[in-house]
């Protein structure tokens, strides 16, 4: 590997055409300067190159001349792999474009193509057609990066409509993140999508549509798209709805009919439901739809959409029924513990009104307003391998473990001498809560010292058996006195009165815990009241 500092252009050419065998990666950095000459010169090695499997070349200008002998070496090179090249101006040169795309063509190499941020928007009748037209004749190419580039609805309909078009159908894997197109364009993605109706015919298994105002219509067009389509695993809509109003100065921002019980046990009427419903319910309401016999999507990512506990319900029902996705991102909406305990509902295999999900493994509910109540309904999903609860107001964590446990381990269990235990506690053949986690994500939660000593307690006696991850920094204050996780008092303070420096006491409680569980790694520093210098 090179990195494009020190080295000369004309050590990099001598590598490359003595087939140097350490030299497999060329990253020429953006603050290097180096002339389209002798990018010419890079690439010209390359035609008869068999070791170099990556160029970065990114934040580079090259003419048309020096896209020539690209194009030459695209048509006769199949060892390099991975391409980034041109400044950000490339989608503005055509002839440029054209030439490379002519190369690109012919090309059985390559098979990712990184062209983010290189100016291709607005040039749908230019350099946009000439890649488009690359794209639909090229069979090797699987993964292609088009994000910041400022891409317009009919750019993307001109893309579309060439991957349409393809017979080849070996692109899989497409970022059209960070754009500027809108419902239009994103109508003609769902088309797309929702030609890809044949397993065997191949399509698209990952889109980035993140960060583009595709509004509710639009979304709901991909959702609609899901019903039919055969290829995708893995869908990424983040940031993709108008935000909310920012809330007015002195009013509280909570969640409506979210905060007791008697409020969580009575189903909202449709006037409250109208009341909190937005745009992102709307989309996931399509997408849930569909997920009820997509056997397909294993992936899906909706951070930023306003999702309200109207939308996270489409969800949990749509789980009732699915059993291929695996990963469900949702991070900063507003779920509130309506909408968690909805989805731990649908999780729960102790839930009487089943069907219930099994096979989801991974869910992300960062900054989604949910609460200690809402954290009660979610323990009870044992299919989960990683849950990430950052910056809610989950404050404390360990009642709801025990008394999960103690609802579900029956009375009349007797453990067998030959039962394998956890160090410290209960028989691991015993009722178990969250029993395959492996990653809790609970910072910047509003946890007091005390609370981590019962947690601490909870998980030295044996709680969350696989857990081996627990990020818990940003939480902490300073008026408590900790307590010791044992269950007594070590006599470490000998002044009750006066309370002992936080930090020390939060480390006091980890050594204690990563004592007992030596598997289990605890992130406790960072952001918040513990901040290190």
């Amino acid at each position: 590997m090179a990195w494009g500092g020190g080295n000369g252009v004309d050590s990099w050419v001598k590598r490359l055409r003595e087939n140097d065998p350490s030299f497999t990666s060329l990253h020429i950095l953006s603050f290097r300067r180096v002339t389209s000459s002798e990018l010419g010169q890079v690439f010209d090695a390359l035609k008869t190159n068999t070791t170099l499997q990556e160029l970065y070349a990114s934040s580079h200008a090259f003419d048309e001349a020096a896209a020539k002998i690209l194009a030459s070496t695209l048509e006769q090179n199949t060892t390099l792999e991975r391409l980034n090249i041109g400044s950000d101006q490339l989608g503005s040169n055509e002839g440029v474009v054209k030439v490379l795309a002519e190369g690109l063509a012919k090309n059985k190499g390559l098979v990712r193509l990184d062209l983010e941020n290189k100016g291709f928007g607005g040039y749908h009748a230019t350099s946009i057609k000439s890649l488009a037209e690359a794209l639909e004749r090229n069979d090797t190419l699987k993964e292609l990066n088009l994000a910041r580039n400022k891409l317009t609805d009919q750019d993307i309909e001109v893309l579309c409509q060439a991957l349409s078009r393809s017979s080849h159908k070996s692109l899989e894997k497409l970022d059209l993140s960070l754009n500027a197109f809108e419902e239009a364009g994103i109508r003609c993605v769902a088309t797309l999508l929702a030609g890809q109706d044949q397993k065997e015919q191949g399509g698209l298994t990952e889109i980035d549509l993140s960060d583009n105002e595709i509004t509710e219509e639009g979304g709901r067009a991909v959702g609609q798209a899901l019903e039919t389509n055969k290829a995708l695993q893995r869908l990424r809509m983040s940031s993709c709805m108008e935000p909310l109003p920012p809330v007015a100065e002195g009013v509280e921002d909570k969640v409506l009919w979210d905060d007791d019980m008697e409020s969580l046990n009575t189903p909202l009427t449709p006037e409250q439901e109208q009341q909190i419903r937005s745009d992102g319910d709307g989309v996931l309401e399509t997408i849930s739809a569909a997920l009820k016999t997509n056997d397909t999507l294993q992936e899906l990512w909706m951070d930023y959409c306003n999702i309200s506990s109207v939308g996270a319900a489409f969800l949990a029902d749509a789980l009732r029924h699915n059993q291929s996705l695996i990963t469900v991102r949702m991070r900063n909406n507003r779920i509130g513990n309506r909408g968690g305990r909805a989805l731990g509902a649908a999780l729960s295999t102790a839930t009487p009104n089943g069907p219930n999900n099994t096979t989801l493994k991974n869910l992300e509910l960062g900054s989604n307003k949910v609460g200690v109540l809402g954290w009660h309904g979610l323990v009870g999903a044992n299919s989960l391998e990683s849950l990430g609860l950052y910056e809610n107001g989950i404050h404390i964590l360990h009642e709801a473990l025990e008394n999960h446990l103690a609802t579900a381990t029956d009375s009349s269990y007797t453990a067998t001498p030959s039962s394998t235990s956890v160090p410290n506690g209960i028989s691991a053949a015993a009722p178990q809560v969250l029993e395959k986690l492996i990653h809790l994500d609970v910072g910047c939660n509003g946890i007091s010292r005390e609370d981590y000593t019962q947690l601490g307690v909870c998980l030295i006696k044996g709680l969350l058996p696989a857990l081996i991850r627990l990020e818990i920094a940003g939480n902490g204050d300073r008026s408590q006195r900790p307590g010791n996780p044992d269950g007594g008092d070590d006599g470490s303070n000998p002044n009750p009165e006066d309370p002992e420096d936080e930090q020390s006491a939060w480390e006091r409680v980890t050594s204690r815990i990563e004592e007992a569980r030596p598997n289990l790694d605890i992130q406790w520093k960072g952001a918040g009241a513990m901040q290190q210098a």
